[in-house]
């Protein structure tokens, strides 16, 4: 046919006419057909030795490119060995009061050196409640236990308590949630719902992960929270709280 209206090509080619200006326009990006814009279009076949021609010059210079990559794309793919490998952890939600204490129970239960709590002003009971019993034989294994509380008349037996434990100090900022951190492996966040003395009853909501990234990072933060606090006696505690009342 030479150059051809698409009309004019179903007859030869076998191409459904349905299927005619697809088929088209599919030659023309393999470089087997010229498009001319007339109208209506027409199309120009291109020699075939034209197309290989064309073919084996691209091909010639992905393998020279290929070649000149080849130093670079040695290094990039270079086979290391001894490298650790860093795997991302799980993160999970956890759902009411009671699956937020066994969690917890879990992380401390296999707590090899440190752990770092923050939390609310009721923090203090709730923890000695849930597990105080691990805490204890946390710290006689040698376990370090740090905590950070706002501490007030309401929580300060409580403090006293666990201190025969951990180290606790005061922060003077309210915290709605509490979070806890155990050996930078492992760490867990939870809204108490409500915020009472119950250690086992509530709606509480909870993020929990292993990714050490993570733990580490809340580690940091939870480290640093705890060092800048404090440790008031009753009399600053009273008059602090007188002093916000009066406020």
């Amino acid at each position: 046919l030479g150059t051809a209206t698409a009309s004019q090509v179903p007859p030869i080619a076998r191409v459904p006419r349905t299927r005619i200006y697809a088929t088209m326009q599919q030659l023309h990006g393999k470089g087997l057909v010229e498009i001319i814009p007339e109208a209506p279009l027409k199309y120009k076949p291109v020699p075939f030795s034209n197309f290989l021609t064309k073919r084996a010059t691209e091909q010639r210079e992905r393998a020279e490119n290929l070649e000149a990559s080849i130093a670079q794309l040695g290094q990039e793919f270079a086979i290391t060995g001894g490298q650790v490998v860093v795997e991302a952890g799980r993160f999970e939600a956890v759902y009411g009061r009671r699956n937020a204490r066994e969690r917890l129970i879990k992380m401390y239960s296999s707590a090899k050196r440190e752990a770092y709590g923050i939390g609310t002003t009721r923090s203090p009971g709730r923890i000695m409640k849930a597990f105080g019993s691990i805490l204890q034989e946390k710290s006689r294994e040698g376990v370090a236990l740090h905590y950070a509380f706002p501490w007030s008349e309401v929580n300060w037996k409580d403090v006293g308590v666990l201190e025969k434990v951990a180290e606790v100090r005061s922060i003077d900022f309210s915290m709605p949630v509490y979070m806890h951190v155990v050996d930078r492996r492992e760490f867990l966040m939870s809204h108490p719902i409500p915020d009472d003395d119950s250690s086992y009853r509530g709606d509480d909501i909870a993020i929990w992960t292993n990714d050490e990234a993570i733990a580490g990072a809340m580690h940091a933060m939870a480290e640093k929270i705890w060092s800048t606090g404090t440790r008031p006696t009753l009399a600053d505690v009273t008059d602090r709280a007188a002093a916000k009342r009066i406020a």
